[in-house]
């Protein structure tokens, strides 16, 4: 199960259809279409600030990683 970043309500993310985006190389799932939406519109809003997990080369400022999908 994923945790939609936007409500923090549990996803199953082998769920047909499920809604998803990728930000910062890492897929993100949704509840609902409106969170998806909300997390589109300002996803710094949602996902802290900080490479965890991304290993210690990573830079954000040097990334063309697109969050759309």
């Amino acid at each position: 199960m994923a945790t939609d970043p936007v409500c923090k309500k549990e996803v199953d993310e082998n769920t047909p259809n499920v809604l998803k985006a990728q930000f910062w190389g890492k897929r993100v799932y949704f509840c609902s279409n409106e969170c998806r939406i909300n997390f589109r519109r300002d996803p710094q809003k949602y996902v802290p600030d900080s490479a965890e997990g991304k290993g210690p080369e990573y830079d954000k400022t040097k990334t063309n990683e697109s969050w759309r999908v």
